[in-house]
């Protein structure tokens, strides 16, 4: 192969590998064995409830038939694993706390994610720290909260936009709260993919350098 030929190849896949260079995924579901229930107060509010100091595994719950069924791969998930509808326990009034952590890479710098999410009978989301979703309006309390989130209607949003997402450990922590007795649970899918931009813009800049190249000695060449 022509030098310039094998100038221009390379190029092309360092411009082409900037797509795909340092792109790395979490998938987010509530069901992993990630997700740890926190403890209960039994103050209803939305705030960010400080952990009491359980770290306790949850148990996947069935739907009944008031609950929308899970997202995705997901699970409604509780501390008791008789919460869900026609499951015989009442969990009184409160607030009920479940977190997760996850890890993204050491290099990432942008982020891109969503979730999706229902709980009874609503529940705020915090991001390190930050709400970043407020809890639904309860309203009649017929079955859970009349506003998003609650347990009819899967509730997606950004969970990128506020800029609370970074390299290393990230903790998403759920309050539920809980006010006509009875049912109480959560169910949550999403992704976060994190990637690295000095990385991918060297390439780039290398790559297209070397067009440049080789054009000037295909030009030369020529003449």
């Amino acid at each position: 192969m022509k030098l310039h030929l094998k100038i221009s190849a390379l190029a092309a896949a360092l411009v082409l590998s900037t797509t795909f260079a340092s792109a790395d995924t979490v998938n987010l579901l509530s069901n992993s064995s990630t997700v740890k229930y926190a403890g209960y107060d039994s103050v209803i509010h939305d705030v960010n409830n400080p952990q009491p100091g359980l770290n306790a595994a949850t148990f996947n719950i069935g739907t009944g038939g008031i609950w929308t069924a899970p997202i995705g791969g997901s699970s409604w998930v509780s501390f008791d694993p008789n919460s869900g509808p026609g499951g015989g326990s009442v969990d009184p009034n409160g607030t009920y706390t479940y977190f997760t952590s996850f890890t993204m890479a050491a290099g990432d710098t942008n982020f891109t994610g969503s979730l999706t999410l229902m709980a009874d009978d609503t529940t705020n989301v915090w991001l390190n720290g930050h709400e970043v979703l407020h809890d639904g309006v309860i309203g009649s309390d017929v079955k859970c909260s009349d506003n998003t989130p609650n347990c009819i209607t899967p509730f997606t949003f950004d969970l990128a936009a506020g800029g609370w997402l970074q390299a290393g450990v990230n903790t998403l922590a759920f309050n539920v709260e809980q006010t006509g007795l009875a049912s109480q649970g959560l169910d949550f899918a999403g992704t976060v993919t994190g990637s690295t931009v000095p990385e991918p813009s060297t390439l780039l800049l290398l790559g297209t350098g070397l067009m440049g190249s080789a054009g000037a000695l295909f030009r030369r060449m020529r003449a």
